[in-house]
């Protein structure tokens, strides 16, 4: 897993990233982790479809994402909605267009389902424009409480350094889910 996380994220957390820190947020206690694994055959290992995936050890992962039912707040401020909050979505270089991420993302939407989440709710850096169009593909919106979009009504009397200091450099996104 860090192997396809630090692949995928090294040049959107240039000099920040920690390695255990975010393994300790995926191993939390509240932490929920679904992996799909390449089957392989002989030493060359060939990716098969994806409904032979398999979910056994930490060996030939593919793809995976970690969520938390959690609560978050929601446009009214003093209320609280119940969410799953999806904290990682990582697919290999190796494994991608295959649908992977969508289908570990439709498993959480179940998931939330479930257990009556309001939505599917997830941080995307600004920078990852692949993965932003993936999300608003498959119906993500920016959510109602996401910073960035209030970032650019702010008032225009603040210094160049000022903004710098408080640039949002990332959208939160959801999806409901008609439980």
């Amino acid at each position: 897993m860090r192997t396809i996380f630090e692949e995928n994220m090294k040049e959107f957390l240039e000099g920040t990233l920690d390695p255990l820190q975010k393994e300790e947020e995926w191993f939390h206690p509240h932490a929920r982790i679904l992996v799909l694994q390449q089957e392989t055959e002989g030493a060359g290992g060939q990716m098969k479809n994806k409904s032979q995936f398999v979910q056994r050890d930490f060996l030939n992962v593919v793809a995976y994402g970690v969520f938390r039912f959690d609560t978050e707040e929601n446009a009214d401020d003093d209320l609280e909605d119940e969410v799953l909050y999806c904290y990682e979505l990582q697919v290999s270089s190796t494994a991608r267009r295959q649908g992977l991420g969508r289908e570990l993302l439709e498993l959480m939407s179940l998931f939330g389902k479930q257990h009556h989440m309001k939505k599917v709710m997830l941080t995307c850096f600004k920078a990852n424009e692949d993965a932003i169009a993936f999300y608003k593909k498959i119906g993500f919106t920016n959510d109602p409480i996401c910073p960035s979009q209030w970032a650019d009504s702010e008032s225009e009397e603040e210094t160049e350094e000022e903004e710098e200091e408080e640039e949002i450099d990332y959208f939160i996104l959801s999806k409901p889910l008609n439980t």
